[in-house]
């Protein structure tokens, strides 16, 4: 019983590995409504929807490849510049709820940072790829606060790759900020995308409504 309950436990350790990997991604070649955005067959909230559609009504993104992350759902959504879907997968953010780092943040190391000010910012940023300081690359989304997006680590003890494939959105609140996402949904998506240009990144509030927050017209307000 010992032997088949170690055997059990590293399978599932092997799925939730593999399936951590995971990333929906989407044919950019279906054509879109005018004015508004392109999902396919993802299923998104009303507020993804909303911003969305604002960014290409608006032409918000200047011509550039947006993402939104949705703080609610936990979920990373990734377009063209056009505002076709290229992908989407869940995503782990900081442990706390918040829309505002606290002043000085940037300036901290990790361990410096209490549980109650690791927070994943709302707001709109020019994001561009760039190295990690560790030979890898990141996708810094404001580079003075060490806020970023790239692929999912697994510190010892955060259960980060389970945590990833959860279904709910609160097991996605363990990083000190920055947005995780699947390995392939990084290499695959992000990095191709972002060495061509660089890019708008909407991290959407958690404590008021985008349309408030971002100052969004009702001249764009158009639903799916």
């Amino acid at each position: 019983m010992r032997k088949n309950t170690h055997h059990l436990r590293y399978w599932l350790y092997v799925a939730a590995l593999m399936v951590s990997f995971e990333c929906i991604s989407f044919s950019n070649t279906a054509a879109k409504s005018e004015n508004k955005a392109y999902f396919g067959a993802e299923q998104t909230s009303n507020d993804v929807q909303l911003v969305a559609n604002w960014v290409v009504q608006s032409h918000d993104n200047h011509g550039m490849p947006f993402v939104i992350v949705d703080k609610k759902q936990a979920k990373i959504f990734i377009f063209d510049a056009e505002g076709k879907i290229l992908g989407a997968a869940r995503a782990l953010l900081g442990m706390a709820e918040g829309d505002y780092d606290p002043e000085g943040i940037g300036n901290k190391s990790l361990a410096q940072i209490p549980p109650k000010q690791r927070i994943t910012p709302a707001g709109r940023y020019i994001a561009r790829l760039g190295n990690n300081g560790h030979g890898g690359l990141y996708l810094w989304v404001d580079y003075d606060a060490n806020l970023a997006i790239h692929a999912v680590v697994n510190p010892p003890g955060q259960r980060r790759l389970e945590r990833i494939v959860s279904p709910d959105p609160k097991e996605h609140r363990i990083s000190w900020g920055c947005i995780n996402i699947p390995v392939i949904c990084f290499n695959d998506i992000i990095c191709p995308l972002f060495k061509k240009s660089k890019g708008i990144v909407y991290i959407l509030p958690e404590t008021k409504s985008p349309i408030a927050f971002f100052g969004i017209s009702p001249d764009y307000l158009v639903t799916k």
